[in-house]
């Protein structure tokens, strides 16, 4: 199907400015006004709670909300539900925009634009961080290899609530200025993630209704392109 050139670059500039968003990490709100502490606990410690978590179960479900501000434009808001299974698999499907579907494997990413009967494909460039949500997760257990982590307010670690977590590379990241995520220290699993990069856009995650799945199949992390689909390899946006 032809394409008008006004859809192709609409589509592939929120194509780009979804994976740049999403080559950063995490972001929060304040912890909860819970009293319980943990005189002991580490913000890295909050990290492996976290990464155990995810290595246990294997994999888990959520509803999500994203949140995604341009520089100098107008906030867009989208939906839908994602899957996520270890060792950094992740997959995000959308209800609005409706039929949209964003694949994470390892570095490759791919992107179907039902509208466009398009599909765009990218293959990440290692940097100094992990680069997609789903490496994101894989590495829960050692990001201060990548990362300062710091508490978002400061204070001890509580032992219920949330707790938020800011994060900011070692290395000099040329998209990503800092990264937070809130964790939910009951389950010991995000609850929000946000991405800030230097070119002044935000992307804000919120998960909901998030819960272990031990068995996944394969199947999950495919995509079955309807026929007449174009495939576009792209090198734009890094």
């Amino acid at each position: 199907m032809a394409l008008s050139s006004g859809n192709r670059i609409t589509n592939t500039r929120t194509f780009l400015f979804l994976i740049l968003a999403w080559t950063g990490l995490l972001s929060v709100a304040p912890f909860s006004g819970n009293t319980a502490w943990s005189a002991e606990k580490t913000p890295e410690a909050v990290l492996s709670d976290l990464s155990r978590t995810f290595n246990r179960d294997k994999g888990f479900r959520a509803d999500f909300v994203q949140h995604l501000t341009m520089p100098n434009g107008k906030p867009v808001l989208s939906h839908g539900s994602l899957i996520y299974r270890t060792p950094g698999k992740m997959v995000l499907n959308y209800t609005d925009p409706p039929g949209q579907i964003l694949l994470l494997v390892g570095n490759r990413l791919a992107f179907y634009i039902p509208q466009n009967h398009q599909v765009l494909i990218k293959k990440m460039r290692s940097r100094h961080i992990p680069e997609t949500p789903a490496l994101l997760f894989a590495s829960l257990g050692h990001l201060r290899r990548y990362f300062y982590i710091r508490p978002e307010q400061g204070g001890s670690v509580p032992v219920s609530g949330n707790y938020g977590l800011e994060l900011i590379p070692r290395k000099p990241d040329r998209h990503l200025a800092v990264a937070r995520i809130v964790v939910d220290m009951s389950t010991h699993l995000p609850t929000s993630i946000t991405f800030d990069e230097f070119n002044g856009m935000e992307m804000t995650i919120d998960l909901k209704n998030l819960h272990p799945m031990p068995r996944l199949s394969d199947s999950l992390f495919k995509l079955v392109l309807p026929p007449g689909t174009t495939v576009v390899r792209t090198r734009q946006g890094f």
